[in-house]
């Protein structure tokens, strides 16, 4: 037996999983790494043949089904109950977490999380050729169908991206319940555009919004197929697109058309930046709701809607990955201020840019070291949670209600109130800090 075979039990061994209760129907054909425990398979879970599993960190709960209709690799993963794994063909999992009761097509994700689902009127979490990489969160119900990418990119309850979409550096909020016309979706062949001409990705946008998305009342966003999506884009509740068009901007509620820029030309250097204060101003709003959902998360998901040990876990899970974004969103602010700085230097060497950019760049350039330093860690934004909405969730809790979004749609209107306030404030103390800092000096 060469190393590599060493390095996973042996059918033999592979047997004392069966007598645990993992139903195994081909012994020779499963792989286990040697550094997974026993005791991370549940009984009743099922791992048909060419699963390759490993990690010390994986874990498999009651009733997984993996490996349906194809080989399935997992790494380090945690596959929640009742979850179906490879319903399409094959699948990669690294580092990623699949809630209970997801049915995962064929694809590959890696450092992602899915918190799994709640309802069978969609029949399934990805589709066919799915990519979802770091930073991905898909809340509960949420989905993706044939050929999609993700990548720090937060997805909240039942919203839905059609096929043949690339769909990066976003957070989708809105709607009010699974059926179809009531969740918000992206049109099949929307590609979400977070390059700039210059370079850099300070181009995240905001479809909806956290203080408000998070309490599932808000109108539905409607992105139509074929969508050319320039980031950054502000996107109000209750926005639709056409399909075919170019989107940019700030979408307000209602059809909107997008826009086309006439044929031609004009001299134009990429190095040097324009408009770079209103950029990172809207970048900071980015941060500033990131900020809210990690407090949505760290206090009211698992302080207090979190009933067992894997529902804490899932949801500590989604936590990392709304941490994850709102790094990544300072990481890609710190690039651009980088890009800004060589940008003021070839400015001062031409008459084609304001004195007043110049000086606002030369003021940003100033700021952002006291900037960056004071929204580093969103736990400094730490608010009290209304006693309004904690004492409601707690009722709720009481008569049974502990399906999340049954939960969270079940909370009386004094409970929301107080809670949206809440959030709202702390995104809002978040901006202040920008605003404040830039006034300094002026």
């Amino acid at each position: 037996m060469n190393e590599n075979e060493n390095s996973y039990y042996n059918p033999e061994q592979l047997r004392k999983f069966q007598e645990h209760g993992v139903i195994i129907p081909d012994l020779s054909s499963v792989r286990i790494g040697r550094e997974v425990a026993m005791k991370n398979f549940s009984a009743g879970s099922t791992l048909h043949p060419f699963v390759r599993i490993n990690g010390s960190n994986t874990e498999i709960h009651a009733g997984a089904n993996i490996g349906l209709f194809g080989p399935v690799t997992l790494d380090n993963s945690w596959i929640g109950e009742n979850s179906v794994v490879g319903s399409l063909g094959a699948v990669t999992l690294k580092d990623t977490v699949v809630g209970p009761e997801s049915i995962i097509g064929s694809g590959v994700a890696e450092q992602a999380v899915l918190l799994g689902k709640e309802t069978t009127v969609n029949d399934f979490s990805t589709g066919y050729g799915f990519r979802i990489r770091k930073g991905s969160l898909y809340e509960e119900d949420a989905s993706s169908a044939q050929h999609t990418d993700t990548k720090m990119t937060v997805l909240f309850p039942w919203t839905t991206l059609g096929s043949n979409i690339n769909f990066c550096d976003v957070l989708l909020a809105g709607g009010t319940g699974p059926e179809p016309g009531y969740f918000s979706e992206v049109g099949s062949g929307t590609i979400h555009f977070n390059y700039s001409i210059r370079g850099d990705k300070a181009t995240a946008s905001l479809f909806g919004d956290v203080s408000s998305g998070v309490f599932l009342d808000q109108q539905r966003l409607f992105i139509g197929g074929n969508n050319s999506l320039l980031g950054h884009i502000q996107a109000d509740f209750g926005a639709m697109t056409a399909a075919d068009v170019r989107i940019s901007g700030s979408l307000s509620a209602g059809l909107n058309f997008g826009h086309s820029l006439p044929k031609g030309k004009i001299d134009y250097d990429p190095r040097i930046f324009l408009g770079a204060m209103g950029i990172v101003r809207k970048q900071v709003n980015v941060l500033a709701e990131l900020t809210a959902l990690f407090h949505w998360y760290q206090q009211i998901r698992i302080a207090c809607v979190a009933q067992t040990p894997q529902q804490k876990f899932i949801y500590e899970s989604g936590l990392q990955m709304v941490e994850l974004n709102h790094q990544e969103r300072l990481s890609q602010l710190q690039r651009f201020i980088d890009a800004v700085d060589n940008s003021l230097s070839l400015a001062l060497k031409t008459e084609t840019v304001s004195k007043k950019e110049i000086a606002e760049q030369e003021h940003l350039l100033q700021c952002w070291p006291d900037i960056q330093n004071k929204l580093a860690v969103p736990a400094n934004f730490d608010l009290t949670v209304p006693n309004s909405l904690l004492n409601n969730i707690a009722e709720q809790q009481a008569q049974g209600k502990v399906v999340y979004t049954k939960l969270v749609q079940n909370l009386s209107q004094e409970g929301k109130q107080s809670g949206k306030q809440w959030l709202k404030s702390i995104a809002e103390n978040v901006r202040n800090v920008f605003a404040e800092e830039i006034k300094k000096g002026k």
